[in-house]
């Protein structure tokens, strides 16, 4: 299990970096997203698709290490108290 999770947590890290390495290429290859562009301004996809590859990058890592549920139990531990009022 533990091989396991390293292998996963190293080929999204490798995703992750690959993505953000060539976020021009993959930019123009794609197209530019409209409704990032309309929401953010000009030039804002390739802010998205590098905040995206960060994003994956610190995923692969949290997930390598084991840390990935504890820190989204945090994250998302606000949300379980708002829609679920009565059992705090």
């Amino acid at each position: 299990m533990l091989i396991q999770r390293i292998i996963y947590g190293t080929l999204i890290i490798a995703i992750g970096v690959i993505t953000l390495k060539y976020n021009y290429q993959l930019v123009n290859t794609t197209g530019r997203q409209d409704w990032i562009e309309n929401i953010l301004g000009g030039g804002s996809t390739y802010f998205a698709f590098k905040l995206f590859s960060i994003i994956l990058v610190l995923g692969g890592l949290l997930y390598m290490t084991g840390l990935g549920s504890g820190v989204a139990q945090q994250i998302l531990s606000p949300l379980g108290k708002a829609l679920n009022p009565g059992n705090n």
